[in-house]
């Protein structure tokens, strides 16, 4: 239903007509005609102000121009006509008694308005079709855009969905693979920690973004998990500024980027290893990134056609979050590999503003 104009825009709107006449009787004979004009031709106005929420409503109707409709606004139209030359003829009459007999005044004034009060009907129903028409319009938009919205966090979801299972089984092959080995006790320090990472990970109101420091504490969590696995050939240095600690990021972003760098930089030798993770801020943008030392990527190397989990799904869920603002990037010098995001840097108040 299209909401009718406030009372006091609706005085406002028809006072405009009265206000013409009145400058026109002003002109025409002095202030002295002012009164008889404004009650004569200018109170009768009045009665758009009750006549206008009515016709919006009615416009608003999914019928509004069809059979019974229409056969309600030609009648209506003739009552505010009728009603109207009855207002202008009362008006008449008490202004100049000597010249107007009431029948005579109502009669004369009835059929002068006749021809152009459902003119002025027309426009009001006009203009309630237009604003009826523009707010169908808004509705069918934010409808379309709730429910693309709905779809976003849904594929969010699916794609969160997809990471966590995916680390799930390589965290119980770690332990599986630490029983076999006949280490009894770090079998049982990664199952514990992982029902630590488990809780976090499996909330039902886990939100898609979280402050960095909730990663960092997830993701030191994980760290404590791979040292159980690689023990001393597993070195990490951290670099996180104080200012991006509350700064917001997907959840589960940094795992994917350090079990990579672990699977491929780490796993395949013998000796120790170092990964080092960074956050830092670049102007108005949050740049994450995790460097190990190890042989880097091969030759040819595609983050566009990668086909594992954990990258893929870092990179879509940057672009459906954070569209070309947010960028994940691999790269390798000669003795380091770094896996870097960048987005946008907003805290979670900034957030709720937005």
């Amino acid at each position: 239903m299209v909401r009718a104009p406030s009372l006091r825009l609706l005085a406002a709107v028809w006072s405009v007509p009265p206000l013409l006449v009145l400058i026109q009787a002003l002109i025409a004979s002095g202030a002295a005609a002012l009164p008889g004009a404004l009650l004569r031709e200018g109170v009768p106005w009045a009665i758009w102000i009750a006549v206008t929420p009515v016709v919006f409503a009615r416009a608003a109707r999914p019928d509004a121009l069809r059979g019974r409709e229409i056969a309600a606004h030609v009648a209506l139209a003739l009552a505010c006509a009728v009603g109207f030359g009855l207002l202008v003829g009362v008006g008449y009459r008490i202004t100049r008694p000597e010249t107007y007999t009431l029948w005579a005044a109502v009669r004369m004034s009835v059929f002068d308005w006749l021809p152009f009060q459902p003119l002025i009907y027309a426009g009001v129903l006009a203009a309630g079709l237009a604003v009826d028409a523009g707010r169908r319009r808004r509705d069918a938009e934010l409808a379309r855009a709730q429910l693309e919205t709905q779809l976003a966090v849904a594929q969010l979801s699916a794609l969160r969905a997809q990471l966590q299972p995916h680390f799930l089984f390589n965290t119980l092959n770690a332990a599986v693979a630490l029983a076999r080995a006949g280490d009894a006790d770090g079998a049982a320090r990664v199952l514990i920690l992982l029902g630590e990472l488990l809780r976090q990970l499996l909330r039902g109101d886990a939100p898609q973004e979280v402050p960095l420091r909730e990663e960092l504490s997830l993701l030191d969590t994980y760290l404590e998990i791979q040292r159980v696995r690689f023990g001393a050939r597993l070195q990490v240095g951290w670099q996180v500024a104080d200012d991006v600690r509350e700064a917001l990021v997907p959840q589960l972003v940094l795992q994917p980027l350090v079990e990579n760098a672990l699977q491929h930089g780490i796993a395949p030798r013998s000796r120790a290893g170092r990964l080092d993770i960074t956050a830092t801020r670049r102007g108005d943008r949050l740049r994450l990134s995790v460097c190990d030392d190890g042989p880097g990527v091969a030759p040819g190397f595609s983050l566009a056609e990668a086909t594992g989990v954990g990258l893929r799904n870092t990179r879509e869920r940057l672009r459906r979050l954070y569209g070309e603002r947010g960028d994940l990037a691999l790269a390798t010098t000669e003795d380091r590999t770094t896996c870097a995001i960048e987005l946008p840097l907003r805290t979670a108040g900034e957030a709720l503003r937005g």
